[in-house]
């Protein structure tokens, strides 16, 4: 009757030597390089560990109602804002516009989407515009990571050679960094207001300073991919209509130590698993050929 294999078991051959011999110099040797290779080789390429992570959110953005409009025409300048201070000192440049305003929320998930925004101001006779700034605040919040709480300025800029009747626009409200975030805690550096409000001279007002300041920050909002349409011609009401987006965006921030090492030996690992098979291969080529001198115990043959 023939017989056939119904189980198979491998059977170990052992090499043993002292401490002080060439084997276990050769066994160190290849256990040093085994653990150290890969290190160098993940750390080479790219490095090792990683400095800056991103995640996506969409920012809980609200307008906080807050304006500040500077026209230029044929006349001389036209001033308006929200702010008090600000208007007690423009005297007859200031003029009132009407402004209406609506935040949107389409997926009625609590967190708007956009702002459309309309400003109506009234012209005197023979009175030409030729260039616009629209300075809004805005309230600027993260949840996800970290929390960020921030006051966001958008500015609306429009010049032209021709006397311009109305300004529309299109943009995205988004999130400029100069800097990662910190992974964790409350970020509330730059909730501050971006316009001086207790402001009492007009040097106080100067744009250049305001933005200089605003741009010299960690974080600021900016509007971008912005297109915008000049209607041309005379007017005795010239009106600025604005349609913001908050678009949900990629935001960079620092890593903690426990991400780190995710990261870190999840390379690392991917890696030894190759050079413990290539120096296994190694080891066994040299223990068999007696490249490094060893006692060799074969298993005994065990009958059934």
């Amino acid at each position: 009757m023939g017989l056939y294999a119904v189980f198979q078991r491998p059977q170990f051959i052992t090499h043993k030597t002292s401490w002080c011999s060439k084997a276990t110099l050769f066994w160190i040797f290849t256990l040093v390089l085994t653990v150290m290779t890969p290190l160098v080789v993940v750390y080479r390429s790219n490095g090792l560990w990683i400095r800056e992570a991103e995640f996506r959110e969409q920012a809980d953005v609200r307008f906080k109602h807050q304006v500040l409009l500077i026209i230029d025409t044929s006349l001389g300048p036209v001033v308006w804002s929200t702010y008090p201070a600000f208007n007690s000192l423009m005297g007859n440049y200031l003029r009132i516009p009407l402004i209406k305003s609506h935040e949107v929320d389409k997926n009625n998930d609590g967190v708007q989407e956009g702002l459309d925004f309309t400003l109506t101001l009234p012209l005197a006779n023979n009175e030409l515009v030729y260039g616009t700034m629209l300075l809004l605040t805005f309230d600027y919040r993260l949840h996800h990571m970290c929390e960020v709480v921030l006051e966001g300025l958008g500015v609306v800029q429009h010049s032209s050679g021709v006397p311009v009747s109305a300004v529309y626009t299109w943009a995205d409200l988004t999130l400029h960094q100069q800097r990662p975030l910190p992974y964790s805690g409350t970020h509330s550096l730059y909730n501050t207001s971006v316009l001086p409000l207790s402001a009492s001279s007009a040097k106080d007002w100067k744009l250049h300073n305001i933005l200089s300041n605003y741009w010299k920050r960690n974080l600021t909002t900016r509007l971008s991919n912005m297109y915008s349409s000049l209607q041309t011609g005379e007017t005795d009401l010239f009106i600025i209509d604005l349609n913001l987006h908050y678009p949900e965006q990629n935001i960079s921030y620092i890593p903690g130590f426990w991400f780190i090492i995710k990261w870190a030996w999840v390379q690392y690992l991917s890696v030894l698993v190759i050079f413990i098979y290539v120096f296994s291969v190694i080891k066994d080529w040299v223990f068999q050929n007696q490249i490094v001198s060893t006692w060799v115990d074969f298993p005994q043959n065990k009958q059934l």
